[in-house]
């Protein structure tokens, strides 16, 4: 049996696509593309339930998105159903390394933020996901300040220390 623990989150369903079914999934990987092939999770209730992508069932819709049409789902009521629901892959199907290489943006919740122009020290609060804009909520200045996640402003990301070193422009600091 698939539990959550032996899967990783690839993704999520955005919305849906037409009428006959297809959806919109958004992902900051090709892991869909790469295991098209294989049962992808979708957690309905809190459960993993497996769907298969139908053949030609998958085209990419920008850097950060796929259309998607799965096995059975064939009216946009179906399709309707299944916006919101998280898609995770078996972490068995990967191989050793990408299992281990293979981060999820929003695991940067909680990492540690220096700010390079003032010196200054905060926290990602949250990492929210607009049509593929991803911007980080950062608790930084006394308040909240909305970066998007970009070279201009990201200057260095560690995973193994969690933290982020960006350069924070003086109107956003000064934004409120």
């Amino acid at each position: 049996m698939v539990t959550r623990e032996n899967c990783i989150k690839i993704g999520e369903i955005t919305k849906t696509h037409h009428l006959k079914g297809a959806v919109i999934v958004s992902t900051d990987s090709d892991l869909l593309e790469q295991y098209a092939d294989k049962p992808v999770f979708l957690l309905l209730e809190g459960a993993p339930v497996p769907f298969f992508i139908a053949e030609d069932g998958l085209s990419v819709r920008n850097h950060t998105s796929y259309i998607v049409k799965f096995d059975y789902v064939d009216t946009i009521a179906q399709a309707e159903r299944l916006v919101g629901c998280e898609i995770w892959l078996e972490k068995s199907l990967l191989q050793e390394n990408e299992a281990e290489d293979y981060r999820d943006i929003f695991d940067l919740i909680g990492f540690r933020v220096h700010d390079k122009r003032s010196g200054k020290d905060g926290q990602v609060a949250d990492v929210a996901d607009y049509s593929g804009n991803i911007i980080l909520t950062l608790s930084i200045f006394g308040k909240e300040v909305l970066l998007p996640l970009s070279e201009t402003y990201i200057r260095d990301l560690d995973w193994a220390h969690e933290t982020i070193h960006v350069h924070i422009p003086e109107e956003l600091e000064n934004l409120n």
